[in-house]
């Protein structure tokens, strides 16, 4: 529903709007559409909806908006009923209250069908459009009118409308690549990673083009460069969609559907027949708490009763609300859509509800060296079984003793653990830079000497905040001075070679570099003499631990390592971690089940002193995407004070530090693990 006013004054209900956001919606589960248009019923996850990168991605896109907007400097965004100006030829939005969908409608209509023989309508572009045919409304992000000279027409004119979508996608528009780029092979497909984007534009074209006039039919997609889509979109319409609970249908005909099905006066009862499944793993209507109301379940109002998550299971499975908040089926570690499936029509919708048995088919072939994926889930679900069949369960660890043993071996002191923070804006920050280039801005350096193996020592960093300036050529300089000594330097995770590469590639940023700078450097790659150790690969292949859910994220191994570790609880159980950005500070901390607290939550508690400032814009860094907010803040807020960049600075400190330091203390248990 378009976010411009109440829809009883839009629409007799039950009709309600199909939009696009609605659409893409339903796409990862029709069953959504329900809660969608009841937000007050079914709220979202705020731990998605809220999350500070989320936010972020939509700044940027927002940022992109307003950039392609330049493009039509002649351009008018519908607002609240417009009047004509007639000294500037356009329409002025008068400061009154927000319209209605249908004032939007009307706003509309009469720009883009003024007189075209006159000359001051040769071009009309309107931002934020509204258009509505029958039950579906779209906002296009910009409608672009031309009308070309025809002397064979009647009216001495040809008119031509664009819908343009605007999409913050990568694209290389050269020539030489722009062709096959959105077409699979045989060009009756789009690839999947450009397919909802052509979605969202046919859509539009779906409503837009009959609605205005069926006799125009160019319609282009935007991403700075203006690019034609016509056949993609064609063959997205007739092409047929995969959804949960789809049967073959084409776009097109699924779309209708869904019109028809919101019109229904019983909602919920015209979704029903989808079916749960592994789209629910990431439902967004997932919550684990509903809001608080201060009342009673029994009389808490019915408009705030549900998750929607909860709804879904309930009908599928018979399940009460308590019992669903356990580890279902779909938290299950690298699940499969068949696994998931097979289990449901089993009757098997808990973890512990799995077998040995539904792991043996696959184990057979599976080499005893490595932790398999199949192994992994089979250590996470008999974690479960075990604590459900004891009142007290001791996190327990599985280690590939032997083959992690070998790959230590190999490794020279002193140790060096890195991690780089990067940003890659849509719009970049400095001159010359292209959409999305990689800026590195930050990294972290902790030490392990051989004759210190209990202790890690921060050893160095960079942060480089300055506006204007782009950071990458002093971000290698640090980084050499950072690793030019000897012994093994550690990555966790990919990315760090990924930089590395990217930035060594490029002239610009290595034009200062030294010879011997460039050699040490380009040793740490994948290829190079000395290449960076990925600690990520070693624990999906030697190291499962209770608590974890099986995976190898950093940020899941932190805490259960630290139940399992009687060192870690030793070096970290009491105040004595010190750097240029911590003081007599203690990590491991326990909670009132004497669990280990996880270090970044106890991080996200360390929130800086600046009173005139709310607590979410100076609450603390605790994940990369939250690191690339506070960049882009201090990149382009030219509000902030120098008080609120040393906050952000201080917070981004802090996060890259307990990276790196979570990293040494992984290898600190791995060590004492092989000791016993």
């Amino acid at each position: 529903m378009a976010n411009h006013g109440s829809t009883k004054k839009l629409i007799d209900p039950p009709l309600r709007y199909l939009t696009k956001s609605l659409v893409r919606t339903a796409l990862t589960c029709p069953r959504k559409l329900v809660y969608a248009t009841n937000p007050k019923s079914y709220p979202r996850n705020d731990s998605i909806v809220k999350d500070p990168f989320v936010k972020h991605l939509a700044d940027e896109g927002k940022r992109f908006g307003d950039y392609c907007r330049r493009l039509f400097p002649h351009g008018v965004e519908i607002g609240p009923p417009a009047r004509t100006n007639a000294d500037q030829n356009s329409i002025i939005a008068s400061a009154h209250a927000i319209p209605d969908a249908e004032e939007l409608v009307a706003c509309t209509n009469q720009i883009i069908q003024q007189d075209d023989n006159s000359e001051s309508q040769q071009r009309v572009t309107i931002f934020e459009g509204a258009v509505r045919s029958g039950p579906f409304f779209v906002r296009p992000d910009i409608l672009d009118k031309i009308v070309h000279p025809n002397p064979a027409s009647r009216t001495g004119s040809q008119t031509e409308l664009r819908v343009i979508e605007v999409k913050s996608k990568s694209y290389d528009s050269r020539p030489s690549s722009k062709r096959g780029q959105m077409w699979n092979v045989n060009k009756k497909s789009v690839k999947a990673n450009f397919l909802p984007y052509i979605q969202d534009i046919a859509f539009q074209s779906f409503v837009v083009l009959p609605t205005l006039d069926d006799t125009l039919n160019a319609i282009n997609e935007s991403t700075a460069f203006l690019l034609n889509v016509d056949e993609l979109v064609e063959v997205a319409l007739s092409s047929k969609v995969s959804f949960p609970g789809s049967n073959g249908e084409t776009f097109a005909e699924t779309v209708e559907q869904w019109a028809e099905q919101l019109s229904c006066e019983d909602l919920e009862a015209s979704f029903s027949e989808i079916p749960i499944g592994s789209q629910c793993a990431s439902c967004t209507y997932r919550i684990k708490s509903l809001p608080d109301t201060g009342q009673s379940d029994a009389n808490r109002p019915r408009d705030i009763t549900a998750a929607g998550f909860d709804v879904c299971w309930e009908k599928a499975t018979g399940l009460g609300r308590d019992e669903l908040q356990q580890p279902l089926v779909v938290d299950l570690y690298g699940y499969s859509r068949e696994t998931i499936k097979k289990s449901i029509e089993q009757g098997k919708f808990f973890l512990k509800d799995l077998s040995a048995d539904d792991f043996k088919s696959k184990k057979e072939s599976e080499p005893n060296d490595k932790i398999s994926s199949t192994r992994r889930q089979w250590y996470q679900v008999s974690s479960l079984r075990n604590e459900s069949m004891n009142s007290f369960h001791e996190p327990q660890y599985v280690l590939k003793r032997d083959s992690l043993r070998q790959e230590m071996d190999r490794w020279q002191y002193p140790w060096h653990f890195v991690d780089f923070e990067t940003a890659s804006p849509v719009l970049p920050y400095y001159p010359g830079m292209a959409p999305y280039e990689i800026i590195a801005f930050q990294f972290s350096h902790h030490i392990i000497h051989e004759d210190r193996t209990y202790e890690v020592c921060h050893a160095s960093e960079f942060l480089h905040t300055e506006t204007g300036v782009c950071p990458n050529e002093q971000f290698l300089h640090a980084l050499y001075n950072a690793t030019r000594t000897e012994g093994t330097v550690f990555q966790w995770s990919t990315h760090e070679n990924s930089v590395l590469s990217s930035l060594l590639a490029s002239n610009v940023y290595t034009s200062s570099l030294s010879l011997h700078e460039k050699e040490t450097l380009s040793a740490l790659l994948s290829d190079g003499s000395r290449p960076m150790v990925d600690l990520c690969k070693l624990a999906a292949d030697y190291y499962y631990v209770d608590g974890s859910g099986g995976s190898s994220s950093i940020k899941r191994l932190l805490a259960p390592t630290m139940n399992v570790s009687a060192r870690l609880k030793d070096i970290y159980g009491h105040p004595a971690y010190n750097s240029n950005n911590f003081v007599n500070f203690q990590w491991y901390q326990q909670d009132d089940k004497g669990l280990a607290i996880d270090p970044y939550k106890i991080l996200s508690g360390i929130n800086p002193v600046n009173d005139g400032v709310s607590d979410e814009e100076t609450s603390s860094v605790t994940h990369g995407g939250g690191a690339a907010t506070a960049f882009h803040e201090l990149q382009c807020n030219i509000d902030l004070s120098e008080q609120d960049r040393r906050i952000r600075e201080q917070s981004l400190l802090r996060y890259c530090e307990l990276d790196t330091l979570s990293m040494a203390m992984i290898v600190q248990a791995w060590q004492s693990f092989l000791e016993q």
